[in-house]
């Protein structure tokens, strides 16, 4: 299935990581953010609430909080959810986003897995459990 390209999207949601912060099994230093700040609950934490419309195209992307910092942040993956629907389940774009499609209406948390790779060292990898409300 081919990602839905970025400029459809009209919500994003932001995965901010405090690379410093983060620790093996830890959220940490990781902060979510969306385009909603009107709707959204949790904006800030781990367990972000956005709340969309049916059909809507969304966008999530993942940034280092510290610019200069060797780390290098990726999603791995992004989890099924009932809203989604048929087509709509978030695949890779580019660079470091991720495009998906909230079909169905309701409430899902979802899962969303990502690495943070140091220039030296160990990697860890993180699970966050965000929710989309479609309305």
């Amino acid at each position: 299935m081919n990602a839905i390209p970025i400029s459809l999207c009209s919500v994003f949601i932001q995965i901010w990581v405090d690379t410093d912060a983060l620790h093996e099994g830890s959220t940490d230093g990781v902060y979510l953010v969306d385009s909603r700040v009107e709707v959204g609950i949790h904006e800030g934490t781990p367990n972000l609430t956005t709340t969309v419309s049916q059909s809507t195209y969304i966008c999530w992307q993942i940034a280092n909080i510290d610019p200069g910092s060797s780390t290098t942040l990726s999603i791995q993956s992004i989890g099924n959810a009932p809203v989604w629907g048929a087509s709509g389940q978030p695949f890779f774009a580019e660079g470091e986003s991720w495009t998906g499609q909230a079909q169905n209406a309701g409430s899902s948390t979802y899962q969303v897995i990502f690495n943070a790779e140091p220039k030296q060292g160990m990697g860890v990898t993180t699970i966050i459990f965000p929710t989309i409300f479609v309305t």
